[in-house]
């Protein structure tokens, strides 16, 4: 049980290094993701999905992973819910921006 979690979280912490550093070089899925937004305003989670044709359950966990990737290189800025917003309607309330 023990070597199992002990894998997973190998796997986790691998998998959030290979995209951080995708999303630095600009390569991959998040270098796509940062290029379709480039330009343009905020946009929530439900628009940036859209944008890239990835507007189904699963392609918005590939998006957000993106996502966490452009913004932990510094290439995404993300401006939170608004203070009392409902824990369920915050995926739509949260917007993303391209910096620089």
């Amino acid at each position: 049980m023990l070597t199992g979690a002990l894998i997973g979280v190998i796997v986790a912490v691998t998998m959030m290094a290979i995209n951080r550093s995708t999303a630095k070089a600009g390569t991959g899925f998040p270098g796509q993701v940062e290029q379709a937004m480039r330009g343009k305003s905020a946009m929530n989670l439900k628009d940036i999905s859209v944008l890239v044709g990835r507007d189904s359950f699963m392609g918005r966990g590939k998006v957000v992973q993106a996502l966490a990737g452009l913004q932990s290189a510094g290439k995404v800025k993300m401006t939170p819910a608004p203070p009392g917003t409902p824990q369920l309607e915050k995926v739509h309330a949260i917007t993303y921006e391209v910096v620089g």
